[in-house]
């Protein structure tokens, strides 16, 4: 019973659907009839499902144009109609025009049309009707040249519109999703083309002109599709490379919810994780800063089994990059700096550094200065990604210090290498190598120690301040490291004679210390002049080529002190008589053109000099850089009965000086004679100062400047007299030329010297004098310029 009544219903049920049907195809036939008598070409899209033999005739509609009239059309609106696309049955066709400023290769696409053809009807002329059209906004120059023009730049030609000019079709039978064109143009940026252009897409389903992508390479390749991924649509690739730098945006075809064109490009990027582990977080970020291969091998290697579609996009986009990399590197170079770069671009850290070590030609290592310090700024971006991966790889350490030390300067490059957990001690020898190539020095003739200062007496020593001979920086280098690893003891002596040293060091664990005995004490000297070993330099010494982490060697070497570090410190008490100790220079300093030494000597007696120093200012010296000389005394009238003519020119204005002082009375001035008698036993001793090869007259006297209870005489003499213990005499020097000028006076002008020495600095120059000035000792020669000794 349930049965029967269950089959009725189906019964029913199936009629009334029969009923429903018919009715809806007679009242469709009904529709088309009427429409085929009212509006013929109304229906005209049936003729898709209809056989040949049984399409709908078309006529012509207002809006249905032949081609000619088509361009007619177009050139009636001041444009110009190119060259048609055939898109099966469809027209693309793109639009042209030409900007009223422009003089020579004007025309630029700035619209595409689809025209679809009318069904032919015993028709002579093809009738085509408008389906489709896409207006083309040019891009500005702006976006084009964003990677090389400033972001604030007021210039404002970068936001001039750029033209396309160029229409290509893609035809890889791969792309089943409609038609796709590049519509393109170029630039030249600093004489380097760039590309740019935008991805047109034709769906014929929905007769809609798309577009999909604007974009721009700094090249002249253009857009191109790729199986990047394996799938079975490949990708579209925009090479955006510059020189060995690979870049590459890839772009898949997505689906998404728009009729007209359901479909995107949507481009891999690397900035999201798709997997959140710490191994792939490290892969994408060696890959987010250049380190392609390593990128790959970290990805590869630590592949994890639920390994997503965008997982694998971003692998196979990196994989793309690790690809070029890989290629470049295993290319031979001309170049060693090219070579460098392209190791570095594949993470081939320790096969760059080996290039780096055998690059010994100046040249070479030139070049690979200039590669690092022109770097942009990716290079240093590579480390820094390396180094968080692997904080220990010395070879990237090495890297990291070169790159610092070519860009900046190379203590801020050990500065960053001690702040690593770990470093290699042969990481300090390469930057020495780099040091040597920044700051190239010529060679410096081995010689002895030629020098002359100032010097006073220290109580305390800052052992930081002082370069040692070993090193440049305190310690600076592979091999005063490997010595303080092999032994690191120290001479014990008495705690206040030894001054420990904490220096900028490879092993900053161990101590370096200046010494002294116990008997000697500090001195200071300001290096006033130096013999390098081809001539004599006088303060200030701006002119020093001196590398950075060999500063302390190479200033020994040009101090001679790598030969004989032994200098004399002497001084001259008020009656003129020299005393002199033996000191060892410890350590030197070189600060804005000022060189410094430190060494520990002898004392003077407590008499002679105060252990602080204050009581007199010393004269620091080499025993090769002065050679003292002390001409043979001649009396005043045996020199005019041998230069005569001489000699009765200067006494006149040596008696005029003597008066002009106060040290002889006012009054005419007496005959020849009268002087000769008067003076002619004073001593006067000829030596050649002024370089005339004349020898000038350099007499000394003596002035009593305090006398004890039992004398009040006061006077002049030609002599000190040491029997008259109770008396004290200051020596003034006077110094007249051949022909008889004052040249030199302490009895006037130069009343705040003292002249206590002739020295020869055997540089084949005149002789110099000594001067002893209020605060320090000074040299000088004569100048024929300035006309005085300075």
């Amino acid at each position: 019973m349930q049965k029967s009544s269950r089959g009725g219903w189906l019964t029913t049920i199936g009629a009334i659907a029969a009923l429903i049907t018919t009715s809806g195809i007679i009242a469709g036939s009904i529709w088309v009839a009427v429409m085929l008598i009212i509006d013929p070409d109304s229906i005209v899209w049936i003729n898709h499902i209809l056989p040949s033999w049984a399409r709908i005739p078309q006529t012509v509609p207002s809006s249905a144009k032949t081609f000619a009239q088509i361009q007619g059309e177009i050139r009636e609106n001041g444009l110009t109609a190119s060259t048609p696309v055939a898109l099966n049955s469809d027209l693309l066709l793109p639009i042209l025009a030409s900007p009223p400023s422009c003089q020579s290769n004007c025309n630029q696409i700035v619209e595409l049309r689809v025209y679809q053809p009318l069904e032919q009807s015993n028709r002579q002329q093809k009738y085509y009707q408008l389906v489709s059209q896409l207006p083309i906004t040019a891009p500005v120059e702006y976006f084009v040249l964003s990677t090389q023009v400033n972001t604030g730049s007021d210039d404002a030609s970068v936001s001039r519109s750029l033209p396309l000019t160029k229409l290509d079709r893609f035809d890889e039978q791969a792309l089943e999703e409609g038609f796709w064109f590049n519509l393109s143009g170029q630039v030249a940026s600093e004489n380097t083309p760039e590309s740019y252009g935008q991805i047109i897409h034709y769906n014929p389903d929905q007769t809609h002109l798309s577009m999909m992508l604007e974009w721009k390479s700094p090249n002249e390749g253009s857009p191109y599709w790729q199986e990047v991924t394996g799938g079975a649509t490949p990708e579209l690739v925009v090479n955006h490379t510059v020189g060995l730098e690979p870049q590459f945006k890839v772009y898949q075809i997505q689906p998404r919810s728009f009729v007209p064109n359901p479909i995107y490009l949507d481009e891999i990027s690397l900035t999201q994780t798709a997997i959140d582990t710490k191994p792939y977080r490290n892969g994408l970020n060696l890959a987010r800063n250049g380190l392609w291969s390593d990128a790959w091998q970290w990805l590869n290697q630590q592949r994890p089994k639920d390994w997503s579609a965008e997982a694998q996009a971003q692998m196979d986009l990196v994989k793309l990059h690790a690809q070029v990399t890989e290629s470049q590197a295993n290319q031979i170079w001309a170049s060693a700096s090219a070579a460098i770069f392209a190791y570095i671009l594949d993470g081939r850290w320790g096969e760059a550094k080996t290039v780096f070590q055998t690059a010994v030609d100046g040249a070479q290592l030139g070049d690979i200065i200039t590669m690092l310090k022109t770097d942009s700024g990716g290079l240093w971006q590579r480390v820094e990604a390396a180094i968080e991966v692997n904080p220990d790889d010395s070879n990237v350490q090495a890297w990291g210090g070169l790159i610092l030390a070519a860009q900046e300067d190379p203590q801020k490059a050990i500065a960053w290498v001690k702040e690593l957990p770990q470093t290699n001690p042969q990481v300090y020898q390469l930057l020495k190598h780099m040091d040597n190539a920044l700051n190239p020095v010529p060679a410096i003739v081995r010689h002895f120690s030629q020098l002359v200062g100032n010097s006073e007496i220290i109580q305390t020593v800052n052992a930081t301040d002082w370069l040692q001979p070993e090193d440049g920086d305190g310690g600076i280098g592979e091999q005063h490291c490997q010595r303080q690893q092999e032994s690191t003891e120290l001479v014990s002596v008495a705690e206040e004679e030894s001054i420990a040293v904490s220096p900028l060091s490879p092993c900053p664990s161990v101590s370096v210390t200046l010494q002294k005995n116990p008997e000697e004490v500090w001195y200071q000297v300001q290096v006033k002049g130096f013999h390098d070993g081809q001539g004599w330099r006088w303060m200030p010494f701006s002119d020093l080529r001196l590398p950075t982490l060999t500063k302390g060697k190479r200033l020994w070497r040009y101090l001679g002190l790598d030969v004989d570090p032994q200098i004399r410190i002497s001084l001259w008490n008020e009656n003129g008589i020299q005393q002199s100790t033996t000191a060892t220079v410890k350590g030197v300093s070189y600060e804005q053109g000022m060189i410094k030494l430190l060494a520990a000597g002898g004392k003077f007696p407590s008499d002679t000099v105060a252990i602080d120093g204050s009581s007199q200012h010393l004269l620091a010296h080499t025993d090769t850089g002065l050679r003292w000389l002390d001409p043979s005394a001649i009396t005043l009238s045996a020199l005019y009965h041998l230069n005569p003519e001489s000699v009765s020119a200067m006494l006149p204005v040596l008696w005029q000086e003597l008066i002009n002082s106060g040290q002889f009375s006012p009054g005419p001035l007496p005959s020849l004679p009268m002087m000769l008698q008067e003076i002619g036993h004073w001593s006067v001793r000829p030596i050649e100062l002024t370089g005339n090869n004349q020898p000038e007259a350099v007499i000394t006297l003596y002035q009593e400047i305090s006398v004890t209870s039992e004398s009040s005489e006061v006077g002049l003499s030609d002599s000190n007299d040491t029997d008259r213990a109770t008396t004290i005499y200051k020596p003034r020097t006077m110094i007249f030329s051949d022909a008889g000028a004052l040249l030199y006076s302490e009895f006037s002008q130069d009343s705040n010297t003292s002249m206590t020495a002739i020295a020869d600095l055997g540089d084949g120059g005149p002789a110099a004098i000594v001067i002893d000035e209020p605060n320090n000792y000074s040299l000088k020669r004569w100048s024929a310029k300035h006309q005085r000794f300075k």
